[in-house]
């Protein structure tokens, strides 16, 4: 075991210096707002600014983010370090895994220990600043306590705990935690025990619960007010459906998209693997059709559903070894579990290499490495986003020095009275002297700026930075300033 946790810890932190991240939210939901709490500067997008969404994970990523400001002014500290937070808690998946495979033999803990530390979709989300991992990553562990043999008080209540954390960073995982703790718990329903067990996993959750309340009112924010006006915007109003709506059958198709070929193998382990822990299984079928409901989808929402078929499958795949052996003779079981740790562990590098994965992980690439240069840059003073250079694209506040005036000039802003994006930024140039644009270019940046660095475009965006001698003049009242911008055009 401790081996496992040093591969999946050596791995975990190669990624975390990674540059780039999923999707924007890891920026602007998590790591901004932590940003805020930390220096008082950070981007306010509509979420925060309605108020739909939890302080919790921002706040927990504040100490590392410390941490990260606290060795120096250059380098990806800020950014690195909260996700090797995030990396450090995704262990618990791997610790998890082992305790699952293991109560069918010490062979199925150490290959689920070891998909679980080496699989690529693991080790791509795991480290990235999002609900979804943070929600599993404490989940995973609680479903080991709650479907333990003989469950005990102090297991119900740091399950209880751990569910309710899980809950807090994505309430669309209550059903799935519902659906967990039913089906574990149904054959105990008339024990004498079960009272005492439903006691200790409600007073863990209401610990978590109280640490949830106390971080929004910390914050200013009624407790949980934010779960009302999440439901609100989204289900009752529709606001997510602006980005995107898709049919249930969405995630089916990403899956295999994703897994390729490999689905079979995975449908093959999982047909035998689910009997592990059904209750893991029925959060995991839960989660699925919870998120097959919501027009709007993404394939992080079912980070949950993707850990736990992966990990049931390579149970499942014991057995198989097994019912081979009982076949062919004992003198093949080494050969044969040899083969088939190899086996998963070249299907998590190939499947590594597919063209949806590769998407993801190019994400942001090209803005992280170019704010990687602006934070690394002393005489960075000011920095212009210009469209279509988004700051979707980039890692936000968190990503330059403290206190470095943030940009954005979008086009139709009204505040721009009719001038393009570039023409805006070429009056207002004195309180800029980096600027940000895309490729395909949108326009000519001013005279006094130079061609410094570009990323080419792929299938993500492709950017250049511009730079011009001197300093800046304050920005402080300008109407282009980033959280002035995202308020104007409801972003």
């Amino acid at each position: 075991m401790p081996w496992l946790l040093l591969l999946a810890a050596v791995l975990r932190t190669i990624m975390a210096f990674r540059p780039g991240f999923h999707h924007p939210d890891a920026i602007y939901q998590y790591l901004e707002p932590a940003h805020r709490i930390l220096t008082g500067d950070g981007a306010v997008t509509w979420e925060w600014r309605v108020g739909m969404r939890s302080w919790l994970l921002p706040t927990l990523l504040v100490p590392p983010m410390t941490l990260g400001e606290a060795l120096g002014p250059a380098g990806p500290w800020p950014v690195a370090m909260p996700r090797l937070a995030m990396g450090a808690a995704s262990l618990s998946i791997v610790w998890s895994a082992w305790r699952l495979g293991h109560r069918h033999s010490p062979f199925a803990g150490l290959l689920a220990g070891f998909v679980a530390a080496t699989w690529f979709e693991f080790l791509d989300l795991g480290v990235q600043t999002l609900a979804e991992p943070a929600a599993t990553a404490a989940l995973l562990p609680a479903a080991v306590l709650v479907t333990a043999a003989r469950p005990s008080r102090r297991g119900a209540a740091i399950a209880g705990s751990l569910l309710t954390l899980a809950v807090l960073m994505r309430p669309h995982y209550a059903p799935a935690v519902a659906t967990l703790v039913l089906v574990a718990w149904w054959p105990w329903r008339t024990e004498p025990v079960a009272w005492s067990l439903w006691g200790a996993l409600i007073a863990g959750a209401l610990a978590s619960a109280i640490v949830g309340a106390g971080i929004d009112m910390a914050n200013g924010a009624p407790p949980f007010s934010w779960i009302v006006e999440n439901v609100r915007q989204n289900i009752v109003s529709g606001v997510a459906a602006r980005y995107g709506v898709s049919p249930p059958l969405t995630y089916v198709t990403w899956l295999l998209q994703m897994w390729l070929v490999c689905a079979i193998p995975l449908a093959i382990g999982l047909r035998t693997g689910w009997r592990a822990c059904p209750p893991l299984l029925g959060a995991a079928a839960v989660t699925i059709a919870v998120h097959m409901l919501i027009g709007h989808k993404e394939y992080r929402f079912i980070y949950l559903a993707v850990v736990t078929i992966v990990i049931l499958s390579a149970i499942g795949w014991c057995d198989i070894i097994d019912h081979a052996v009982a076949r062919w003779g004992e003198r093949e079981r080494p050969q044969l579990r040899i083969a088939l740790i190899a086996g998963w562990g070249i299907a998590s590098v190939l499947l590594a290499f597919g063209p949806v994965a590769q998407a993801h992980r190019r994400q942001g690439g090209p803005g992280s490495r170019i704010f990687a240069m602006l934070r690394d840059d002393p005489r960075t003073c000011g920095v212009a986003l210009v469209y279509g250079a988004s700051y979707a694209d980039v890692p936000g506040t968190t990503g330059l020095r403290p206190v470095t005036p943030l940009g954005l000039f979008w086009f139709a802003d009204p505040a721009a009275h009719g001038a393009t994006p570039w023409q805006s930024v070429a009056r207002n140039q004195s309180g800029y002297n980096r600027i940000v644009g895309s490729i395909p270019k949108t326009g000519t940046p001013p005279r006094d700026y130079r061609e410094v660095y570009c990323e080419p475009a792929s299938d993500v965006i492709g950017m250049c930075l511009y730079a011009r001698p001197g300093g800046c003049t304050s920005t402080q009242g300008s109407p282009f300033r980033l959280n002035r911008v995202l308020a104007r055009m409801v972003f």
